[in-house]
């Protein structure tokens, strides 16, 4: 098809949302979230392959989206949603038609979804019907949001995040896969910070997911590649010193000792909380520390991984944390939904330790740690965009800036 071709196809009076479906398909444009592979339109996951492994396929995935959306950006037939208010289910007008445009380029409104041929939907396009409300909780929930098809100012800014901007940020996601080692290794968790998520995978398949909490904005979770050496049951907490000085040493001595902290001295001894001891602190000649069991901060158990931020993983008692969406709430370390489902998971497979032995462990209320016989790898990685195990290009919140500030390398 020529220019010629596509000059006449604008002169005749063609609704927006079919004029953007043509555009997309004469401009070269896929109209299915992922040029991954023909069946990505189908919503089936890829038999045998997990979206973070290996290296290549994603890394391949990425570089195709980056190549789609540049000939997005490069083109002009996308155009933001104007403002107004919350799109329901039922609305109509221009708005919709709209709305029904911009999922076409983005490929989550697909040939399939239209209308019966000959419908008034076919002609018009302003109507906010089922299939287009499908096509918006597509799109929700490919970056992140509540599926409940209502496009209020959430989701209108996600859907007028300007192709630029898009182009720059699978970039920069695809110049971080570039510093990750080029074998992952047969067996290893990789933790995505923006995603929330920690994943455990086995010979290329996802055997294990679980919610995390990650980092403040002010107290970011670094990109690492370490190893998970140890597990610690009942652990201590040795709190830095930035935090017992500025968070809980002005709670007073009789609220931490209720909770189970104590001062410590170099040489292992509990002193008292005078004025003399909180200024060691400072000096790091005095640490706080907080004993372990069932009220400690770091929960029944801590997953050692080595590394200069003294970064770790572990239980928490804030479970109420994983029912929200965004999930930037620690100091640094990375707070597990599920872990004493997962240290199951390492002490079996590794150390042949059976339920009985661990609850024998938990239950003695003392510290214990256990060494894994293969330290497994393990990536803390910043991933704001990636193409999921359905084919899917998925994208989340910037939350550290990093995008921004082109910021592609893994550091630690």
């Amino acid at each position: 098809m020529g220019a010629g071709y596509l000059s006449s196809l604008q002169s005749k009076s063609i609704h927006s949302g079919t004029m953007a479906f043509i555009l997309a398909l004469v401009l070269g444009v896929d109209s299915s979230p992922s040029l991954a592979s023909a069946g990505a339109d189908l919503d089936l996951p890829v038999p045998g392959r997990d979206p973070f492994s290996p290296y290549g396929r994603q890394y391949t995935l990425l570089s195709e989206e980056l190549a789609r959306y540049q000939t997005l950006a490069e083109g002009d037939h996308w155009q933001p949603l104007d403002g107004g208010q919350p799109i329901t289910p039922g609305s109509r007008g221009p708005r919709v038609a709209q709305l029904r445009s911009l999922l076409m380029l983005y490929g989550d409104f697909r040939p399939r979804d239209f209308p019966s041929k000959g419908s008034k939907e076919t002609l018009t396009g302003d109507v906010y019907d089922k299939p287009l409300q499908e096509a918006v909780r597509r799109f929700q929930r490919r970056h992140g949001l509540k599926g409940d098809a209502l496009v209020d100012e959430r989701t209108r800014s996600r859907l007028n995040t300007n192709p630029d901007k898009l182009v720059r940020i699978l970039a920069a996601n695809i110049k971080r896969w570039e510093n990750l080692p080029k074998d992952l290794g047969p067996r290893y968790i990789v933790v995505n910070v923006p995603e929330f998520n920690l994943r455990l995978i086995d010979d290329e398949r996802e055997q294990f997911r679980m919610k995390v909490v990650v980092g403040k904005p002010k107290h970011k979770t670094p990109q690492l590649t370490t190893r998970m050496t140890r597990l610690e049951f009942n652990p201590v907490w040795r709190v830095p010193p930035n935090i017992a000085l500025r968070e809980l040493l002005p709670k007073g001595s009789s609220a931490l000792s209720a909770k189970g902290y104590r001062l410590i001295n170099h040489r292992g001894r509990a002193v008292p909380f005078t004025r003399g001891n909180v200024a060691a602190v400072r000096r790091g000649q005095v640490t706080l520390q907080q004993k372990g069991g069932p009220g400690n901060a770091l929960g029944r158990v801590k997953f050692v991984i080595p590394n200069r931020h003294a970064i770790y993983l572990h239980d928490t008692n804030s479970k109420h944390l994983f029912k929200k969406s965004q999930r930037a709430f620690s100091h640094g370390c990375i707070r597990l939904e599920k872990p004493l489902k997962f240290a199951r998971m390492m002490l079996a497979q590794q150390n042949r330790w059976n339920n009985a032995r661990i609850e024998r462990a938990l239950m003695s209320g003392r510290t214990h740690g256990v060494a894994l016989k293969n330290p497994l790898p393990v990536y803390i990685a910043y991933w704001t965009a990636w193409v999921d195990e359905n084919g899917q290009l998925q994208f989340r919140p910037d939350i550290y800036q990093r995008d921004k500030a082109g910021k592609g390398a893994n550091r630690g």
